[in-house]
């Protein structure tokens, strides 16, 4: 038999497990920031969705919303699960809060402090302009240019 040095395969087996962790770490990484930019987009459309609803009656609208939120097609998250969506009308003032959270799969790839679940939220708000004040920010602009 010949003597061989087998340091390759000794590097190879301290390299392989970390170069394979550091490619399934950015994936995990990148599913999480997909599923943070939908729920950015979602709450925005739907913040935006609600400020432009004509429906003056805030139980009607609410009624709306709460059907339109239900309705949200949730297949388009890869890794999310939802905790908390809801959506409040206060004083012409339209806002939405969206929140969710992603499981890592793996026990050692958490941060310290953030244990195994990263969170993430979104929150968007519009104020809803009423018909006379758009007329009375219309004769403003008017005036403003007649100046």
């Amino acid at each position: 038999m010949k003597n061989r040095n087998a340091y390759f395969t000794v590097e190879a087996a301290l390299v392989f497990p970390v170069v394979t962790g550091t490619i399934l770490f950015v994936i995990y990484s990148m599913l999480f920031q997909y599923d943070r930019c939908i729920l950015e987009q979602d709450m925005g459309a739907m913040a935006l969705w609600g400020s432009l609803e004509e429906d003056r009656d805030t139980a009607a609208l609410e009624e709306k919303v709460q059907r339109r939120m239900a309705e949200l097609y949730r297949d388009k998250y890869v890794t999310w699960r939802f905790t908390a969506m809801n959506a409040s009308l206060d004083k012409n003032y339209f806002s939405v809060q969206g929140a969710g959270e992603f499981t890592i799969p793996l026990k050692g790839w958490n941060f310290p402090g953030i244990g195994e679940v990263w969170g993430a939220k979104a929150d968007y708000g519009y104020s809803r302009l009423a018909p006379v004040a758009f007329i009375r920010l219309c004769h403003k602009f008017r005036n403003l240019i007649e100046r």
